[in-house]
């Protein structure tokens, strides 16, 4: 089901989405729906409906296996005025229009940014953990990871697990899988809860 939406502008503590009503959705699949927004003309249907469907193909398998609670509706914009990659918070995902229209094949982006939304975080966490789970959650459900060319990073001496991002979770997917199962759910857990420390 589709249905245009009014101009709106949304402020979710961290940032501000202002969209247009021309070509903006409200798409509804079963229990899930999502608001996509998009204020800029570089973003093409096509890229637009990869964008929709990595939405409604991953995040409720996410949600089953790590918060069963989060938001059931989610709000995505694509935004001229957003000059950086993509943040999120609070049921909303802004990604800049700019950055989209240059990585067309990203896709994915999506799905670290969903994996945020269903984290849902009481604690905000060190960085390079909350990152570095978001990018397990971006290997474990991406899509188009292959055509971004975008992989988990090869160990280097250079590297440290606190480097956030693809290397934390190359780091967290290795001991998850081959020292302490279940290390990224009980992490995920512990931040949503409010009960990490650096001994966990």
């Amino acid at each position: 089901m589709k249905q245009s939406l009014i101009k709106l502008s949304l402020f979710c503590g961290m940032f501000t989405i202002k969209a247009a009503a021309q070509g903006d959705q409200l798409i509804e699949r079963g229990e899930y729906s999502l608001a996509f927004m998009d204020n800029s003309s570089m973003i093409s249907e096509e890229l637009g409906q990869k964008l929709i469907n990595t939405f409604f193909e991953v995040y409720p398998k996410m949600v089953k296996a790590y918060n069963e609670k989060a938001p059931k509706r989610v709000i995505l914009s694509i935004d001229t005025g957003y000059k950086k990659v993509a943040i999120s918070g609070n049921g909303k995902i802004l990604i800049g229009a700019k950055w989209m229209s240059q990585h067309q094949e990203d896709t994915d982006i999506v799905t670290h940014e969903l994996m945020h939304i269903v984290q849902n975080f009481k604690a905000l966490g060190p960085e390079w953990l909350t990152e570095g789970l978001a990018d397990c959650g971006r290997f474990q459900y991406g899509l188009n990871n292959v055509a971004a060319d975008w992989s988990l990073p090869p160990a280097a001496p250079f590297q440290h697990y606190k480097m956030g991002y693809r290397v934390t979770a190359r780091f967290l997917l290795w001991i998850d899988k081959y020292q302490k199962p279940n290390t990224i759910a009980m992490l995920n857990a512990k931040l949503k809860d409010d009960t990490y420390s650096s001994a966990s």
